[in-house]
């Protein structure tokens, strides 16, 4: 059960919030894990040039390879991020934290195991591969 918070320059247009939470839905879905993702993004007071966009992503404890999941996010949020706004790589915070099965409860109900939707470590994007 990610949860994302996305904070961006408040220019950004509401279009491109939408597209911004699209696109990180969908690399929180390649890295971390596939369903019951949450994606919030929002603007802060920025200067007119900012670029800077701060990701904090929530995840549950348990499914190993967390630097390799955290690489590969950063790595496919900043290429959209740097389409989308400009980011460059040096304008972006990706911070991910994680909580215990008994830290989170949706619609009342456990969550579901983490070894059916959590993307295989073979399939992560690698910085080698990036560059």
């Amino acid at each position: 059960m990610p949860i994302v918070r996305v904070d961006v320059p408040e220019w950004v247009s509401r279009e491109q919030k939408l597209e911004i939470r699209r696109e990180m839905h969908g690399c929180i879905e390649r890295t971390w894990f596939k369903e019951h993702i949450w994606v919030a993004v929002r603007d802060y007071a920025s200067e007119p040039e900012e670029r800077m966009v701060i990701m904090t992503v929530e995840v549950r404890e348990g499914r190993g390879h967390d630097k390799e999941r955290a690489e590969a996010l950063f790595l496919e949020a900043q290429e959209a991020l740097q389409r989308i706004v400009g980011t460059q790589p040096s304008e972006l915070i990706v911070l991910c934290r994680k909580f215990g099965q008994e830290d989170c409860i949706s619609a009342g109900d456990e969550l579901p195991p983490l070894d059916t939707a959590t993307p295989p470590v073979e399939s992560l994007r690698r910085r080698e591969e990036a560059a």
